[in-house]
């Protein structure tokens, strides 16, 4: 998978489903639109912290899954996982979805009831 394409592509369809502009979406993610164009274009991945602001903003769930997709595609790369063994792997995702299981069940405490 190539991850640039798959995010930049992932981010237009999510746009278009929406119906906004690109400076729209900038400017509810406090970024310059040039910056946004960026993202979408492929030339570059953004930061975490505007990963997660997108997939709150555009609230698509095909778009958050394709997010997760490449968050969890790119930890696997970040923490040299091609070189672990099967059970390293398993363990190693466990503690991952027990820390975002944690995360989520923190996160749901803040949405209004």
């Amino acid at each position: 998978m190539n991850l640039l394409y798959d995010f930049s592509s992932a981010l237009l369809q999510a746009r278009q489903r929406k119906g906004v502009t690109q400076e729209q979406v900038a400017t509810a993610l406090e970024v310059s639109q040039a910056t946004y164009n960026a993202w979408e274009c492929g030339h570059r991945i953004c930061p975490y912290k505007h990963i997660i602001a997108l997939i709150s903003y555009f609230d698509d769930e095909q778009f958050t899954r394709r997010m997760i997709r490449i968050l969890l595609t790119l930890q696997h790369n970040m923490a040299g996982l091609n070189k672990k063994s099967t059970f390293e792997l398993t363990t190693y995702y466990m503690k991952l979805i027990s820390l975002l299981a944690d995360e989520c069940t923190e996160w749901l405490k803040t949405l209004p009831k």
